[in-house]
């Protein structure tokens, strides 16, 4: 009952008001991106929990995992979440160097570190598409951890 109830105030408080923003900020014919990041670590301080938690997307977006982990964030990460990492990071970079998170530009990638897992595991993400958010669709990037 505790976390339907919680679930039901988040979606309010915090999903409503972010779905608003990205469908006016869409409708008036601005590119929008929008994100879900439901991932979690295995030492994540809500195991086993479903749906988002706000803010366990941060130690991503600032690439704690390649790094393992910092004061405020002593996790140990997996190659998992290492790779999840990347991901979010290439988006991210991609996004502020062009204003579309699927674009590159003309800069080479600095090589990744030799320990950083497999060839598999670093390239997995590369095929990923963020769609666009437009009022229509409402389609959005889930950025989630599948068994």
């Amino acid at each position: 009952m505790k976390d339907s109830t919680m679930e039901a105030l988040s979606d309010g408080h915090t999903v409503a008001p972010i779905i608003k923003v990205a469908y006016l900020h869409a409708r008036r014919g601005a590119k929008t991106y929008m994100f879900h990041f439901g991932y979690q670590s295995k030492e994540s301080e809500y195991p086993q929990r479903l749906g988002s938690v706000r803010g366990e997307e941060l130690p991503y977006i600032f690439g704690l995992p390649l790094v393992q982990g910092g004061p405020a964030f002593p996790q140990n990460f997996s190659r998992q979440d290492t790779g999840v990492n990347e991901a979010v990071l290439n988006f991210v970079t991609n996004f502020c160097k062009t204003g579309d998170p699927n674009d590159a530009g003309q800069q080479q990638a600095p090589p990744l570190h030799p320990d950083y897992g497999t060839a598999k595991e670093r390239t997995r993400f590369r095929l990923i598409t963020w769609e666009t958010y437009e009022t229509t669709t409402q389609q959005y990037l889930s950025i989630c951890k599948y068994p």
